[in-house]
């Protein structure tokens, strides 16, 4: 059983700014404004901490998981930081073809829609928790994921 979210009025609030498998996070504030320690530092999946939150709906986590690979995975793999990857040098995510077709890639700044449209396409699902949608009406704090490992 699954349920179809309606994304009026945050679709296009949100911008992708950080992935940590399989946390997707989304930054409500202009994403050259948006930082977190030591996105500089590359690998970034070794050294990036999470996005900073200045304010509860500064940042939206969540889950997806399918047939996507982080810019340190796959063949076309590459080391670069967080700042890289949010100035347009990779994408967050993208898929491998192994078949001939059309690669698809999620680059940082993709909207809320667009990031699940992708992630669809690819033959994944995203996974938001209950009462984000409160979110449009800036009425909810949005559930974090568990903090990471030192």
């Amino acid at each position: 059983m699954g349920l179809i979210a309606n994304l009026d009025g945050i679709r296009n609030r949100y911008k992708l700014c950080f992935v940590r498998k399989p946390w997707a996070f989304f930054t409500s504030i202009p994403l050259e404004r948006q930082w977190g320690d030591r996105w500089e530092a590359a690998p970034y999946e070794t050294y990036a901490g999470d996005p900073y939150r200045d304010f509860s709906d500064q940042i939206l986590t969540l889950a997806y998981d399918g047939p996507l690979f982080t810019p340190d995975k796959g063949i076309d793999r590459i080391a670069c930081s967080a700042l890289d990857i949010n100035t347009g040098n990779a994408p967050w995510l993208r898929t491998e073809s192994y078949t001939g077709g059309p690669p698809l890639a999620i680059m940082a700044g993709a909207t809320l829609e667009t990031f699940v449209q992708t992630v669809g396409l690819a033959g994944g699902c995203v996974f938001a928790p209950l009462g984000w949608a409160d979110l449009a009406n800036g009425q909810c704090a949005v559930p974090q994921p568990p903090p990471r490992a030192a």
